[in-house]
C-alpha cells in the first residue's frame, strides 16, 4: 500500500535454520501445500506474507535450488495456516 518492496534475503541463515529443522519430521500439513522439504515449506510461509515482495534464499547446490523452486508450485498458505506453521516451528 506504500509502494515499498520487501526483500527477504538469505532467510535460512546460511543453512542454520534448515539444519535445525531437519532434525524433526516435516509436519503432516506440509502435504496440503505440496511441500516435501522444510526449505519448500519455509519459503512458502515467507512468500505468502502479504508484505513480502520477493525472497532470495541464496544457495549454490542444485538440489537446494529445486527445493526452493518448489515453493512456487501449488498453493501458498493462508493466514491461518501461516500461523499454524509458525506455531509448529516455534514449538520444536
Amino acid at each position: 500500500e506504500r509502494g515499498i518492496g520487501v526483500i527477504v534475503n538469505r532467510p535460512f541463515r546460511e543453512g542454520a535454520l534448515l539444519r535445525a529443522l531437519q532434525r524433526h519430521p516435516l509436519p503432516g500439513f506440509a502435504r496440503e501445500l505440496g511441500a516435501a522439504h522444510w526449505a519448500t515449506l519455509v519459503l512458502k510461509w515467507i512468500v505468502a506474507h502479504p508484505a513480502v515482495t520477493v525472497a532470495i534464499p541464496a544457495t549454490s547446490r542444485v538440489d537446494h535450488v529445486r527445493q526452493n523452486l518448489a515453493a512456487m508450485q501449488g498453493p501458498l498458505p493462508d493466514a491461518a495456516l501461516r500461523r499454524r506453521i509458525a506455531e509448529h516451528i516455534a514449538a520444536l
